[in-house]
């Protein structure tokens, strides 16, 4: 049994037990994992192990967001409990499912913007005039953060 197959086996072990409905593993490389929230709502995660033994983590439910590298299996499982926590929590927000449309057009927004780089040469003023925008909204992002009460 190789390395990966173990380190995969002992995260799904770890998650099944947070509450997972679902680990598929693939090639003992990549792992989904997917947890009921209940109404209809998933959070699935998908992780890879590398030939370094790094594991990268995305979560893809309910909208995609790359979170990057970790160096073990249990800072995985680490981050995976904590996320999971914070979803089973918020999904009892009224706002959850206007919140979720919001990620998802940003996800969109992500996805346009690298079409019309990748296919067009944009202007300067373009650029610029964008980059003010994302930065307004930003600013907007943490003036509801402090205007918001903590669930």
């Amino acid at each position: 049994m190789n390395e990966n197959t173990i380190s995969g086996d002992l995260i799904g072990i770890s998650l099944r037990q947070l509450g997972a409905v679902s680990v598929r593993e693939i090639r003992s490389m990549m792992h989904i994992a997917t947890f009921d929230l209940g109404d209809g709502i998933e959070v699935s995660y998908v992780f890879n192990i590398t030939k370094g033994n790094q594991y990268y983590l995305q979560r893809m439910r309910p909208y995609a967001l790359p979170w990057g590298m970790f160096a073990d299996a249990a800072q995985i499982v680490r981050f995976i409990t904590s996320d999971i926590e914070k979803f089973r929590n918020a999904v009892h927000s009224s706002n959850f499912k206007e919140f979720v449309g919001l990620a998802e057009k940003t996800t969109m927004l992500v996805s346009q913007l690298e079409a019309v780089f990748l296919n067009n040469n944009v202007t300067p003023e373009s650029l610029h005039a964008f980059d003010d925008e994302l930065d307004k909204l930003m600013a907007k992002a943490d003036d509801m953060r402090e205007q918001s009460h903590p669930l």
